[in-house]
């Protein structure tokens, strides 16, 4: 085997998020409960996934770790929104507890999802019904106008 093949499916994003999470902008508490303990980036689109998606439909190679570090700039640049904006802070709790529903790398289809998940977390810990137009149990009930939800 080569040195510089890449021994470790980890191994290839660990190169990008080292490039980065200088401009990550991880917030002071916990985006559902408030918590300033244990606090960890949540990206709902796996970066793993998302990268070699991106690769492979480029037709980049990713066998070495050469490879890979010949590309991350462009890489991030492509999904700066994913990487950067639709991401979360959250305590470790509640990181743990969207992994456990949504798995350990949730499918790129499911960001939507993930942050519809996190929100509705957020307003049962404030008190607060929201609306959610993907989950029709969510319509509300009373009013003249929920017969058109």
């Amino acid at each position: 085997m080569a040195a510089n093949t890449n021994t470790n499916k980890r191994l290839a994003i660990k190169h990008v998020r080292d490039r980065a999470k200088s401009a990550y902008e991880k917030k002071s508490e916990c985006h559902i409960c408030g918590s300033s303990e244990e606090l960890e980036l949540h990206h709902t689109h796996s970066l793993t996934l998302l990268f070699d998606k991106w690769a492979r439909d480029m037709g980049y190679s990713t066998s070495t770790d050469a490879d890979v570090i010949a590309i991350r700039d462009e890489f991030i640049e492509a999904h700066r929104s994913e990487i950067y904006d639709e991401v979360f802070t959250l305590c470790n709790k509640h990181h743990v507890a969207l992994h456990r529903i949504f798995g350990q790398a949730p499918p790129l289809t499911t960001a939507g999802k993930q942050a519809r998940w996190i929100e509705k977390q957020k307003a049962k810990l404030l008190g607060i019904e929201i609306y959610d137009p993907v989950d029709p149990k969510t319509a509300p009930s009373k009013g003249m106008f929920s017969k058109f939800y």
